[in-house]
């Protein structure tokens, strides 16, 4: 009876620390460092559904597809894209990169990169 008197106790002074300034500093930090490591993959995966075009989202084998950048690309980027397909080139201009035999499994990672603008269907 009395190790659940000084349980209760205990826990009672831990969520007591949540209301004092130095609590909340602490869960700040954690939240910020959560947020700088995880956050960019969170966004990604939240806003994947408008960056994969309609035709493509019932794939049921490989595509072809053109991956949409809103920037100019560096080497680390063309190198990450070439990992979910076959490059074949550029579309046009240099941030419109053109992947074949891109599986249904590959194009939703690809969706999930926070820095791909748009995935079109090669025409």
């Amino acid at each position: 009876m009395s190790e659940l008197v000084s349980a209760l106790r205990r826990a009672g002074r831990s969520s007591r620390l949540l209301f004092v300034p130095e609590g909340r500093k602490v869960i700040a930090g954690i939240l910020l460092i959560a947020f700088v490591l995880y956050g960019q993959e969170l966004y990604g995966v939240a806003t994947a559904g408008g960056r994969l075009d309609p035709s493509l989202r019932g794939a049921t084998g490989p595509s072809n597809v053109i991956v949409v950048l809103n920037f100019t690309p560096d080497r680390f980027h063309n190198e990450r894209v070439r990992e979910y397909g076959v490059f074949s080139g550029r579309d046009g201009a240099l941030n419109r990169i053109r992947l074949r035999m891109v599986t249904p499994e590959n194009l939703d990672k690809l969706a999930n990169l926070a820095w791909v603008a748009r995935i079109e269907p090669l025409k």
